[in-house]
């Protein structure tokens, strides 16, 4: 599954398969008040920016550049820096329902956002407030905000958890924050405009906005190496498979493909204009590029003996040598899209699941459904399952056996503060 945020040119996430059907696309309205925010009771839109999917596909995170509605007239902007522009939310998606499950309050113009690889945190760049938010992911609360400089966007954690990057292109820098500590120190300066990170084991990659250039930091001595790829290089993916580096350039609209092994300008992949964000499947034989002209490209890649990425059009589910590209457009005329992330397709609950924890039996099915708008708001996603003894469950899906889900039971006592039970009753 594929999410494009389309940011306030239509205040929506569009949800895409990998044959390129619009599956769904998912409204940024949301009421805080539903979700615990008890002073917003008005509807507020949105404005999706980026996303970040869990490991399991199960959720997907996503930013809003500002929120816009009652109580919310000061937003920040690309050129605003400053503590006292309005706050923003972050959401999140059940990508089996396609609704907004809970939202996280953080900075002002939250753009990027990643997940720790032990999925215990998420971070969030707040652009015009010049800090970043830790939100812990058991909880879903921000325990922590960190000041940064003006414009703080990419940001790339460590395998351990242990680090996290973060691309300042206000301040020409990028920092490393100790997520233990949450002590902060420069890992390199002199950058003109950092604005997308990946890691590779020991390197990490930046994309320099300012410079037309890409570089290369050894995190083992800080020691860099730069080079030339295009005019405005700005989102980047990294191809663990190919060992490769697919670059967006901006005003030059076409992809840079950079030779990791050798740290080389490859090829490049003309693309529509101004390319910004980018994503492969999960396989690595698909590039997929948004356009801030309003379309989705998709390319294929082939691995030649060579080992060298070439590109060919692809056109519903066929490729076709002799076309440039195709355009994938869920319908004409669209707005601008931003940023894309890819999951693989979630399986579906039935198929996966083994049983529940019950954290509620109720004879009186409204109270049932009490109970689960509850725990909704404290994002615990709850089934009603009606028994053949007249009860109705609120049963959390599990797809641990009994014993393996006592560490799971323990957690959402901790949450919720039930003490629920482990059920094999299936649906």
């Amino acid at each position: 599954m594929f999410f494009v945020q389309n940011m306030m040119y239509h205040h929506s996430i569009t949800m895409y398969d990998s044959s390129f059907n619009l599956v769904s696309t998912i409204s940024d309205k949301v009421t805080p008040s539903q979700f615990g925010f008890k002073k917003i009771k008005s509807s507020l839109n949105g404005s999706p920016v980026e996303s970040a999917a869990t490991k399991d596909g199960k959720y997907v995170w996503v930013s809003n550049y500002f929120m816009s509605g009652e109580g919310f007239g000061n937003p920040g902007c690309d050129t605003c820096f400053g503590k006292n522009y309005d706050s923003s939310f972050v959401y999140k998606i059940n990508t089996y329902t396609h609704t907004i499950e809970n939202i996280v309050k953080v900075g002002s113009v939250p753009k990027y956002l990643a997940i720790t690889p032990d999925q215990e945190k998420l971070l969030v760049s707040n652009w015009s407030s010049g800090d970043v938010s830790i939100i812990d992911l058991n909880t879903e609360k921000e325990i922590k905000r960190i000041s940064t400089g003006p414009a703080p966007r990419g940001i790339a954690c460590d395998s351990a958890s242990t680090f996290a990057y973060i691309a300042v292109m206000g301040s020409s820098k990028i920092i490393k924050v100790n997520l233990l500590t949450y002590e902060t120190e420069t890992l390199v300066s002199g950058v003109m405009n950092p604005r997308h990170l990946c890691i590779d084991r020991n390197y990490l990659y930046a994309s320099l906005n300012g410079e037309q250039a890409i570089c290369r930091i050894n995190l083992a001595d800080k020691r860099m190496n730069k080079l030339n790829v295009g005019k405005a290089p700005r989102s980047m993916v990294l191809s663990p498979i190919y060992h490769k580096l697919f670059v967006d350039c901006y005003n030059d609209g076409k992809i840079a493909v950079i030779d990791l092994a050798d740290f080389k300008l490859e090829t490049t992949i003309k693309t529509n204009s101004y390319p910004i964000g980018i994503c492969l499947n999960n396989n690595n034989k698909q590039i997929w590029v948004t356009c801030y002209t309003g379309n989705i490209e998709v390319f294929a890649t082939e691995d030649s003996k060579e080992k060298k990425i070439e590109s060919s059009a692809i056109a519903t589910v066929k490729i076709k040598k002799k076309a440039d590209s195709v355009v994938v457009q869920p319908k004409k005329n669209i707005a601008p899209v931003t940023t894309i992330a890819s999951i693989e397709k979630p399986v579906e609950p039935k198929e996966q699941a083994k049983g529940y924890i019950v954290l509620g039996s109720f004879k009186v099915k409204e109270n049932a459904v009490g109970l689960k708008k509850t725990l909704l708001q404290k994002g615990i996603t709850i089934e009603l399952v009606n028994t053949n003894k007249g009860f109705t469950y609120c049963a959390y899906r599990v797809k641990e056996n009994k014993e393996e889900s006592e560490k799971e039971i323990t957690r959402l006592q901790v949450l919720t503060g039930i003490k629920g039970w482990y059920s094999s009753l299936q649906l």
